[in-house]
């Protein structure tokens, strides 16, 4: 067994409070924590409150996902249809390696030796970077947090906001070490632009991409990803190859649910109005 796959191991194992209780004993981390907590709380109240039917819209997007789950195998049986229709192809896995087998053998078959990746929390939880790392597959992310999570040798600390728990004093110093720049300010611009520019090198020379999936649209058999970085629309469009790992339970109806869930999911996420890209690949 590979470090890599020791590590993630050893983590699987620990329960969520133990953890969480003994990384909160750093008062820094704390600190990270509040402040990051209350500025996204903060926005996400504004954001919902100007909109007079938002339970309405909570309900009418818990009835779609009820629905669905109603009939989930009619509307995956239509989602595969589609896709294949579309160009696509679909694998179906029962469990976490059996994901994982999937995506390494279609990497190797492309011949690939690094893959760029867009946030994806499921390939997270089944373990995929551990498993890309053990077989001699480097994963690169690309949302700016997982890179900065990543660069760390850390953990998520929450779905959307994964390096919530890191300040920008903190990814200073990792940027210096891991992309070789001691001279780094530590302003968010300059952060953001020595991000882009490392990044950049990858979006245009990496063939092979790796990315979740926010929505999957049985009536069309297209793939929908939302996000505020502009990486994921990279991943999508530039590489020769793209791999999709996405939970069944992701599957709605029709592009029309959207309407719903593209006004809901960036409020609550972000405190956004709207994500700043949202991107259909089919």
């Amino acid at each position: 067994m590979s470090e890599t796959q020791a590590e993630t191991r050893q983590w699987n194992r620990r329960d969520f409070p133990e953890a969480a209780h003994e990384v909160m004993q750093n008062a820094q981390t704390r600190k990270n924590v509040r402040h990051a907590t209350n500025v996204i709380q903060a926005k996400r109240n504004a954001v919902v409150a100007e909109l007079p039917d938002w339970e309405d819209l909570r309900e009418a997007g818990a009835q779609v996902k009820a629905h669905v789950l109603r009939h989930l195998d009619h509307y995956l049986m239509q989602f595969e249809e589609n896709c294949i229709h579309a160009g696509g192809h679909v694998h179906w896995a029962s469990d976490a390696a059996e994901a994982n087998r999937i995506i390494l053998g279609l990497v190797q078959r492309h011949r690939a030796k690094e893959v760029i990746k867009i946030k994806t929390m499921t390939s997270e939880e089944v373990g995929l970077n551990a498993h890309l790392e053990a077989n001699g597959v480097r994963p690169i992310e690309t949302d700016l947090a997982e890179l900065i999570i990543q660069m760390g040798k850390d953990r998520p600390s929450h779905f959307v906001a994964p390096a919530l728990h890191v300040n920008r004093h903190q990814v200073r110093e990792m940027f210096q070490r891991e992309m070789e720049l001691p001279d780094l300010g530590d302003q968010p611009e300059d952060l953001a632009t020595a991000a882009r520019s490392y990044l950049r090198e990858k979006f245009l020379r990496v063939k092979v991409a790796i990315s979740g999936g926010n929505f999957l649209i049985a009536d069309s058999g297209g793939i929908c990803i939302t996000e505020s970085e502009g990486n994921g629309r990279m991943c999508l469009t530039l590489p020769d190859v793209l791999i999709s790992i996405v939970g069944i339970e992701k599957v709605i109806p029709s592009y029309r649910d959207l309407d719903i869930f593209l006004q809901t999911l960036p409020r609550s996420a972000t405190g956004e109005r709207m994500n700043p890209y949202n991107s259909r690949k089919s």
